[in-house]
């Protein structure tokens, strides 16, 4: 008689975690709860329970997020067959599908096990020991190994699932990237921190890739940035498969603003508009191959929002000096009452800029510590 395979009981609520950049916590935090996902901010994130239900809302609609991990348990870990024991007493059966394979990062701190590939190893080895068992009928299990953390901290173990495999920031439409292309993610944090608003006209004058104006765009047409991609969680056998197909869709905001992305690069033009072809967003943004000292502002106030070049961006003949003179000239001729929203590498640059900004917070890109700063063009 054949084996038929079932959806293991849902499991109870458990401990979970969202990563974002450093600095952003706030905004993140917000957002959750816009979405109805009650949160707690936490250094580098957010702290949440997870259920099928709010490991749905926060993939399918978070544009901020960047990981997801719920933690499965804790144990001993004083020694490796401690540490073994532990591992092989984890429900992993309602995580893992039979058949799939197991990729372990380990992390020890004031540990005597020191050394994180055995700890590693030695966990995988007890993962696959707990998920024996006869092979039962049903779909394929997927190729990719299951993600799981181990962090052990002291004689104590504490395992962690990824739950969202590749990173939330990956909506899927950027594969045309210019120099330097800010994620996803933080394009739509830098949004909210700027506090812009769906009918508030948005232009990018130096939109490389396109993220800030296609992130923007799906904002405001309220459109689940998860929608087009999978996620490690839905593969967990205790997941309801009706949970995400039910989980209810971002309302459509009646009024949107205009939203102009434009840039001197041909090439970033072309990706621009093959990005927001993409993202399903390119019928309401406005993409222009100009200079920024010949675009026209197009109404009376808005919120310009720029990631300029500098640094290794910088084409020969110019220096970040330079580049941010011509911007701040432009725009306090031609900008006048509009917000401003740019991000600036080195405080110094401030005096180049000559429009007076504050401080919004300070994270990193690309590897590269860069401030927000947010004012008015007067």
């Amino acid at each position: 008689m054949a084996l038929v395979q079932k959806r293991a009981p849902q499991g109870s609520a458990r401990p979970a975690f969202v990563s974002v950049a450093p600095g952003f916590e706030p905004a993140l935090v917000r957002e959750l709860q816009e979405i109805g996902v009650q949160a707690t901010e936490e250094p580098g994130g957010a702290a949440f329970t997870a259920t099928a239900e709010s490991l749905a809302l926060v993939h399918r609609f978070s544009r901020i997020a960047g990981r997801v991990t719920v933690k499965i348990g804790a144990g001993g870990a004083g020694t490796l067959e401690e540490l073994a024991q532990t591992a092989r007493s984890m429900p992993w059966k309602d995580y893992i599908p039979a058949g799939q394979p197991v990729a372990v990062k380990a992390t020890a701190n004031k540990s005597r096990l020191h050394f994180t590939a055995t700890i590693g190893k030695k966990v995988e080895l007890a993962i696959t020991d707990a998920m024996r068992g006869p092979r039962l009928s049903g779909p394929r299990p997927p190729r990719e190994p299951a993600p799981v953390i181990v962090r052990v901290e002291g004689d104590r173990a504490s395992f962690f699932l990824d739950a969202s495999g590749e990173l939330m920031h990956r909506r899927g439409w950027r594969l045309d990237s210019a120099k330097a292309p800010i994620r996803e993610n933080l394009g739509a944090a830098i949004l909210a921190v700027a506090e812009w608003e769906v009918d508030e006209p948005l232009v990018d004058p130096m939109c490389g890739s396109g993220t800030f104006a296609i992130e923007a765009a799906g904002i405001a047409l309220g459109d689940p940035p998860g929608d087009q991609r999978s996620f490690a969680f839905l593969n967990w056998p205790s997941f309801p498969a009706k949970v995400w197909p039910g989980a209810p869709r971002s309302p459509r905001p009646k009024g949107i603003g205009v939203i102009v992305a434009s840039d001197r690069d041909p090439g970033a033009v072309r990706a621009t508009t093959e990005n927001a072809r993409r993202a399903g967003v390119a019928a309401h943004i406005k993409v222009l191959h100009r200079p920024f000292v010949e675009l026209e502002p197009p109404a009376r106030t808005g919120l310009v929002v720029m990631n300029p070049p500098y640094g290794r961006r910088i084409g020969e003949g110019d220096s970040s000096n330079a580049v941010f003179r011509h911007i701040g000239t432009v725009l306090r001729e031609r900008w006048s009452g509009w917000r401003l929203a740019i991000l600036i590498p080195d405080r110094a640059l401030l005096r180049d800029l000559g429009i007076p900004v504050e401080s919004a917070l300070l994270f990193s890109n690309g590897g590269l510590k860069v401030g927000l700063f947010i004012g008015e063009v007067r």
